[in-house]
């Protein structure tokens, strides 16, 4: 592709792929003022990297070595770093191409009450790659910071309601009053399950006659792997 024959032009590509066009979003994402990130997008600067392309790769789920030089496939993510393990997950979500809807938003608060949005039926905010094969799974858009580090604002929480409960998992639970909440399961009883508030506290036991629904959160998705749905 001619656009790739400039860093400019790889930049630009990898931010349509990413669905990441919102240059200040970028910038915040990076640690960079929107000015730079305007810079570096103008062909007529004819900017040749920045000591933020390895950040601006990791965002965008590309090769930082191919972002710098256009040598290599766009793919293939540096497996090196603190963050290996995610970088290895999207190389594997890419690399499948297997999606899960994006059916609506999520908002925690500090307790682990969880406020959900649901679009209507059928409707869906485009999709995320799925670093793993889940494929009865479907994605909210986290709304805020109270599951940080776990994700932050603008990620995706990937759930799958055909999936096995697990001690350690965390699980979006519906009470039969209305509720919703996210907790992390420690324990399953005959007739309850025990669980603990996100961000630490007592244990609780919820009697399984006061659960409506469980559903297991399968992982947090970075908002690199997000795609519009097609026309």
């Amino acid at each position: 592709m001619d656009e790739w024959n400039t860093f400019t032009g790889r930049l630009l590509w990898a931010m349509k792929r990413a669905g990441r066009t919102n240059q200040s979003e970028l910038a915040r994402a990076v640690g960079v003022k929107p000015q730079s990130v305007q810079y570096l997008l103008r062909a007529d600067a004819g900017a040749q990297g920045s000591k933020y392309t390895p950040a601006l790769a990791q965002e965008l789920a590309v090769s930082s070595r191919w972002l710098a030089t256009g040598e290599g496939p766009p793919d293939q993510i540096d497996l090196l770093g603190p963050h290996a393990e995610s970088k290895a997950a999207a190389v594997y979500a890419i690399a499948t191409g297997m999606r899960a809807k994006v059916t609506g938003t999520v908002r925690v608060s500090g307790t682990g009450d969880v406020e959900r949005i649901d679009l209507p039926a059928g409707e869906s905010d485009g999709h995320v790659l799925m670093p793993l094969h889940a494929p009865g799974a479907h994605a909210l858009r986290v709304k805020g910071n109270a599951l940080a580090p776990y994700a932050k604002d603008g990620q995706y929480l990937l759930l799958d309601a055909e999936a096995e409960w697990h001690p350690e998992e965390n699980l979006l639970i519906t009470l039969a009053d209305g509720r919703v909440v996210l907790r992390e399961l420690l324990l399953v009883r005959v007739d309850t399950l025990v669980v603990l508030p996100l961000h630490g506290g007592q244990p609780e036991a919820l009697e399984r006659s006061a659960i409506k629904a469980v559903v297991p959160v399968v992982c947090a998705v970075p908002r690199s792997l997000w795609r519009p749905e097609e026309p």
